[in-house]
């Protein structure tokens, strides 16, 4: 038991460190974008998008993905991606 506790806890860091990378990498293209609206936007859709399927995944390796978790993770991406868009070409 406690070897699959150590090796559950592993991945979970595994999985979040790959987020964290996904989130940096996409923080430092959108400022590198400056000045580029559209293309800015370009990256904030794609990050919902990655961020949502990394969540499906996530839960899936976890065993406990269900419609609610999909419902959830896809409602945040559009959330941001309309967020992005709204500020840069609104604000």
């Amino acid at each position: 038991m406690a070897a699959h506790r150590y090796h559950h806890n592993h991945y979970h860091e595994l999985h979040f460190i790959i987020l964290l990378l996904l989130m940096s990498t996409s923080f430092f293209a959108f400022v590198n974008l400056s000045g580029e609206p559209a293309k800015q936007l370009q990256v904030g859709v794609i990050t919902s998008l990655t961020y949502a399927l990394w969540g499906v995944f996530h839960h899936l390796f976890d065993r406990n993905l269900n419609w609610k978790v999909v419902v959830e993770y896809a409602g945040i991406a559009a959330l941001g991606s309309t967020l992005v868009w709204f500020l840069l070409f609104f604000a």
